[in-house]
């Protein structure tokens, strides 16, 4: 009998070491797509014995996976990937985690088993999944949106354990508080100047860890991870008035850095702050169309700032221990 799509499961579990992989524990919420791929590198060679015939030796030099996803986040089960992104998080009080692009060390990250597939006829997982880079978009009227890549150390056949669906509450961004947005100057203090909230049409954070799987001699399969330095970005869009003019006006005119803050909440124990730090390199395009309003689109790359000591900071609070999440 066929498997149909909406039968597929996701679900994870937490790994000690890159390589070894687990029974997933955790059936992940707002994952609506998870694809899974084998990365293997085959290829067949000859030699100057075989004239035209061409190769006749079939070689495998690598085994090895990749994988993307796609959803919504919650602020219950987005630990899971940004503990991935940016090392696993101990959370204080009821319950705080705080995430920030490393600066001198690599972090120690979440290594996940993610496995995909049918309950009856079977699934197959990734082993070592970590993403190489993951983004987050906010905007009226919607769901925060999450989206990534991952590599993995290869994939292989397994079963879905059985695991019950959690009740999660997803970051909306009606979440967004009467000051939640904030945007100060290069010079001043992040979380300051507060930015109306239909002034912001979207904000779509990137995070690009940079993370490749590492081959050694003696395996075929990846023992370990290499991690260059993080990149990012924190692309905007700002209705065009007035007040925001001033900020465009300094945008066109050259060098132009920006502090931004923004806050999602819905309840004391659900909320999410996330800060950066970006300086404007690209083109600026000026009267784009939103819904008939006039918009600037831009996009701040990531610039280490001194007083702030990082580019890039993340608070989630949630209800979930740290115990709950294995």
């Amino acid at each position: 009998m066929a498997v149909y799509t909406s039968e597929i499961r996701a679900q994870a579990g937490t790994q000690s070491a890159f390589i070894t992989a687990v029974t997933p524990t955790v059936a992940l919420r707002g994952v609506e797509e998870l694809s899974l791929k084998s990365a293997n590198d085959i290829e067949v060679i000859g030699d100057m014995t075989q004239a035209l015939a061409g190769g006749d030796t079939g070689l495998v030099n690598k085994l090895a996976g990749s994988g993307t996803w796609k959803g919504w986040a919650s602020y219950d089960h987005l630990p899971y990937w940004l503990d991935a992104v940016f090392g696993t998080a101990t959370p204080s009080g009821t319950y705080l985690r705080n995430y920030a692009a490393p600066t001198t060390t690599r972090p120690t990250t979440r290594i996940m088993t993610l496995v995909k597939g049918d309950a009856t006829v079977g699934a197959y997982k990734l082993t070592g999944a970590l993403p190489t880079d993951m983004t987050l978009r906010v905007e009226p009227a919607k769901r925060m949106e999450m989206s990534g890549s991952l590599i993995g150390t290869g994939l292989s056949a397994a079963t879905l354990a059985s695991l019950s669906a959690a009740t999660v509450t997803p970051i909306q961004g009606s979440h967004v508080g009467a000051t939640g947005l904030k945007m100060d100057s290069w010079a001043g203090t992040m979380g300051t100047t507060t930015v109306t909230n239909c002034t912001v049409r979207f904000l779509e954070l990137m995070i690009k860890p940079d993370r490749a799987a590492r081959m050694c001699l003696g395996s075929l399969s990846a023992s370990d991870y290499v991690e260059k330095p993080w990149d990012g970005s924190l692309k905007m869009s700002l209705e065009f008035n007035a007040t925001t003019k001033t900020d465009i006006d300094l945008f066109v005119a050259g060098l132009s850095q920006r502090q931004v803050q923004y806050t999602l909440t819905t309840g004391a124990t659900q909320i999410m702050v996330v800060q950066f730090a970006g300086t404007l390199t690209g083109d600026v395009e000026v009267f784009r169309d939103d819904d008939g309003v006039a918009t600037v689109d831009f996009e701040l790359k990531r610039t280490y700032h001194a007083t702030f000591a990082n580019w890039v900071k993340i608070a989630l609070t949630n209800t979930i221990s740290a115990a709950a999440m294995v």
